[in-house]
């Protein structure tokens, strides 16, 4: 994959923006951590970050209605009903939890949002959130087939993916595989410091990055505000 180093997806957030030096264009990037990490608080500043920045997104969940999800983000300072009345901004609702889930039925819909990310030209920047309880039901081939056919869809069409899972729904041997198909990986942690819960948010790696990866930021997430981060962060020796 030829990457245009110029063209980068920034996060509209001025702390993130200096230190991580937005996302290259285009990227199929991995964001892992377990819940309350803030995996969909991060993707929605990167869904804000690429709108403001004129590239069209498509925001699949399968953990939020329209609704909700454009009332959370609102919440956030994250207005994004302007670029959801014009088009910019598309919402696709995928429900997992009522259905009786099976392996066939998860490899449909892997294949199903392949399928859709592929196809879709009106969209530049894709944020699936997430695979997780699809992933639970899949086999791990489909898993790994899943996220290859999803780096081809990148390289070929010129486009930017975003993925969040739950890392404890993949075997440690499928996860290193994923991990080494996706051209930015990021995990996301909770720790404690002097008494202070915060969250930790660790650029593993990201190929094409204008900064140095192995990059740790420490934030946390403000109902008023957003992401705000705090002065830990801290340099991975």
């Amino acid at each position: 994959m030829i990457i245009d180093t110029d063209k980068r997806i920034m996060l509209s957030h001025f702390e993130l923006d200096r230190r991580i030096g937005g996302f290259p264009y285009p990227t199929l990037t991995l964001v892992e951590g377990a819940n309350d990490t803030g995996k969909s608080v991060f993707v929605q500043q990167v869904t804000y970050g690429a709108l403001k920045n004129c590239y069209r997104v498509r925001y699949i969940t399968t953990e939020n209605t329209i609704r909700s999800l454009l009332r959370d983000m609102r919440s956030l300072t994250y207005d994004v009903r302007e670029y959801f009345l014009t088009g910019k901004l598309r919402v696709t609702e995928l429900h997992v939890e009522k259905l009786s889930w099976n392996r066939l039925i998860s490899k449909k819909y892997l294949r199903m949002m392949n399928k859709l990310i592929e196809k879709d030209n009106r969209s530049d920047v894709f944020v699936i959130d997430s695979i997780t309880y699809i992933a639970t039901h899949s086999s791990n081939k489909d898993i790994l087939e899943f996220f290859t056919t999803m780096r081809n869809t990148v390289d070929e069409y010129n486009k930017a993916v975003f993925i969040t899972i739950h890392p404890h729904s993949f075997d440690e041997d499928l996860l290193v595989r994923v991990r080494s198909v996706c051209g930015g990986h990021i995990t996301l942690d909770i720790a404690d410091m002097g008494g202070r819960t915060i969250r930790l948010l660790n650029i593993k790696k990201l190929r094409g990055a204008s900064r140095a990866t192995n990059l740790i930021i420490s934030f946390e997430v403000d109902p008023a505000f957003g992401i705000k981060v705090v002065p830990f962060s801290q340099a991975k020796a």
